[in-house]
Parts: structure tokens; sequence; C-alpha cells
């Protein structure tokens, strides 16, 4: 949502993501309706059969899967023309959301279901991996955009953060564990949906497996998420001590101030 829902609901940001990107799928997806309970993870079983009233009952089991997987599409989407930031950032969140759309379509169960529900760390860890051969890290392009008090005047200053060569090397390393944890998620979170969706596609089993392994996997590949960026900002942060000094720290005032201190020859290599 954009910062003026979020400021007049009140809500963070964080909690309309879960409420489009996990919990209304879960339900669309849940054999039964009964929120709060194992039901809304398809567990409910009678006869080896999961059992319940729920959306799938309402219009249909395929058309409740398409549904599902599209809502979150649709968020990214609603989320990135509100606010209107437009970026390399946004451009391959929107653009991974249209092919997640696209893949929704696709009526595949087994391995290829598990590989198509990973595209998402496949896509980014390409990304990543794709940066550090071309010599771009792409964690350069997220820092560049994530610093939002870069006046004209100080445009100069953070060319010369990004250039000074501690900081370049830990730019690449943090990109390189972005990529390896993107890889790595993606590889548990095909092994999770393979070991967890053994139902056929197109019957409700199917769907409540679907939901079962999105809510296991959501928290893990959140704080994996969060455990990679964290770890590219502290190398960062470890370079740019290492090139200007203690004083200069990502996203304070004090890292012009250092920058404007420290000649640009005194930061690169002899």
């Amino acid at each position: 949502m954009s910062a003026v829902a979020e400021k007049k609901s009140g809500l963070p940001k964080i909690v309309w993501d879960l409420v489009f990107t996990l919990l209304i799928p879960i339900s669309i997806l849940a054999p039964s309706l009964s929120l709060g309970s194992i039901h809304l993870l398809g567990s409910e079983l009678k006869d080896g059969k999961t059992v319940g009233f729920g959306v799938a009952d309402l219009i249909g089991i395929v058309p409740a899967y398409v549904v599902a997987a599209l809502i979150p599409v649709i968020y990214i989407l609603i989320d990135t023309l509100r606010t209107r930031a437009f970026n390399p950032i946004t451009t391959v969140a929107a653009s991974s959301a249209l092919i997640g759309g696209g893949l929704a379509f696709l009526q595949i169960d087994g391995w290829a279901f598990a590989l198509k529900d990973s595209y998402r760390p496949i896509v980014f860890a390409l990304i990543m991996g794709g940066s550090l051969i071309l010599g771009k890290p792409f964690f350069a392009i997220f820092l560049r955009f994530a610093m939002q008090d870069v006046t004209t005047e100080r445009k100069p200053l953070l060319e010369k953060l990004l250039s000074a060569p501690s900081v370049k090397t830990g730019l690449t390393l943090g990109t390189a564990v972005i990529a390896i944890e993107s890889l790595v998620m993606a590889g548990i979170n095909f092994w999770v949906n393979f070991q967890t969706v053994t139902a056929k596609f197109g019957t409700k089993d199917f769907n409540g497996l679907v939901a079962k392994a999105n809510g296991i996997m959501y928290l893990p590949s959140t704080l994996a998420s969060f455990a990679a960026f964290g770890l590219a900002y502290y190398l960062v942060q470890r370079g740019l001590t290492k090139d200007f000094g203690a004083k200069a720290q990502l996203f304070d005032e004090t890292l012009w101030d250092a920058l404007e201190q420290k000649p640009v020859e005194e930061t690169q290599p002899a």
C-alpha cells in the first residue's frame, strides 16, 4: 500500500504485505474457511482427504488457486503504481510479480510445481549473479536508491562513496551474499513444496497443501532475506569505515561530513 494509505490506517507496510501476500492467499486456498484453526493449513482430514467448506467450493478449485496466486501480484503492482517509485528495485519487484502472474495459469504438480513456486528466489539469484558478472553489483543500485537524502550537491559525494575501494569490495561481497541466500532459499522452498504438495493439481487437497507450504516458508524466507540484506549492509559499512573513518555511517548525516573531509585520493589504492 502507499505511504498515505499506511498513515491513514496506522498499520506499518509489513502488515499489509503479510495480509496480501500470505493471509488472503492462504484463506482462499484453504479447504475450510475456519480461520484461526488448523483447517486453514489444509490439515483437516477425513478418510485421507481434506474436508470443510472454503472459497474453492464457491468459485471452483482451479479458479481459487489462480485467484490466490494473483492476489500478491496485483498487490505488488498496485503498490508500485500508487507510490510512483519507479527505479531498478521496483522494476525487479514488478517484473517478478508479472512472471508470477503468468506462471499462475500453469496447471502442473509434483517437482514441476515445486520448481515453479521457487521462481522468485531463482530470478533474484540470477539478477544478483548477473550483476556481479557485469561488474555492477546490484547492491550498489539498491543502496543508491535507499539513500533518500541525496541532494544535487551531494551526488558527487555519493559517487565518491560508491567508488571507494573498500566500499566497492563490500558492495560486491554483499551482492554475493544475497545471491547465495536466494539460491539456498530457492532450494529449501523447492524441497518443502516437493515434500508437502503431493496431491494432484485441480484437487482440493492440492490447494490446501499449497497453502500449508506457503505458511511453512513465509517466516523462514522473510528472516533469511532480512539476514542477507543485514549482512550486506554490514559489509558495506565495514568498507565505509575503512575508507572514510568511524565517523562515516550509512543513513546518517555524519556520512556526508566524512565524505567531504577526506580527499578522494586518500581513498584510492596506492
